[in-house]
């Protein structure tokens, strides 16, 4: 999330920067919510794209713990950043 900021600060204003986190971090809350609404990705990993990026999510067990593996732009190869 500090990379995404610094890179959302460099490429625009800080008001944007912000509203953009804020965006990430309600789609991170709302999978944490209702994870099962990210598409599945490998394994108990879930993806959802938000804006130009990819949140990935970890689902433990039947969706009891939901944690936020990576944050990934677009671009990026997915599959290379799961191992």
């Amino acid at each position: 999330m500090r990379a995404l900021w610094r890179e959302s600060v460099e490429r625009w204003e800080e008001e944007v920067a912000l509203r953009y986190l804020e965006d990430v971090r309600e789609a991170a809350k709302g999978l944490g919510a209702a994870p099962m609404r990210a598409r599945v990705l490998k394994g108990a990993f879930r993806i959802l794209r938000v804006r130009s990026h990819y949140l990935i999510v970890h689902v433990d067990g039947v969706g009891e713990r939901v944690t936020v593996a990576r944050v990934l732009h677009v671009a990026t190869d997915v599959e290379r950043h799961l191992g």
